[in-house]
């Protein structure tokens, strides 16, 4: 539990990129110098990625900077906060009395060079696919603590 808040990943879309990431930076930490390993981009991303979840989302899940609009509304998203340019980190959020849960459902990443709006776009199909279940009930089943 971070500031109140319990933090959870859904396992088949954030909970795999999150475990694959996580893979690839322990790979990379035997393989590369020290130097080298912590200028390495996807140590660099792995780290941004925990120290939102960690740190910036927990503070305030529902502050306005990471509010989405339109048929997206219900989903909130990080930007910045030292992850690379273009990369968004989408989440859900549930204030119940009861539980306040915070759920990361997907790392968006640049695909199409030059389209700044290539993750928003590819978000909104998951959406609209009905990837993400919609209720807590629902999510909890679906997702893991860290």
């Amino acid at each position: 539990m971070i500031n109140g808040w319990r933090v959870y990943f859904l396992k088949r879309l954030f909970g795999k990129q999150r475990r694959d990431l996580r893979e690839e930076v322990r790979r990379l930490k035997g393989k590369l110098s020290h130097e080298e390993y912590i200028r390495h981009p996807t140590v660099k991303l792995y780290a941004a990625v925990m120290r939102a979840i960690k740190e910036g989302i927990p503070t305030d899940p529902l502050a306005s900077r990471f509010a989405l609009t339109g048929p997206l509304k219900q989903y909130s998203r990080v930007k910045k906060m030292g992850m690379p340019n273009r990369y968004r980190l989408f989440f859900k959020v549930f204030q119940a009395a009861e539980q306040k849960s915070i759920f990361i459902l997907w790392l968006g990443y640049p695909r199409k060079e030059g389209d700044k709006k290539d993750c928003y776009k590819a978000f909104r199909k998951i959406v609209e696919r009905g990837d993400f279940p919609e209720t807590l009930d629902e999510l909890l089943l679906e997702s893991e603590q860290d």
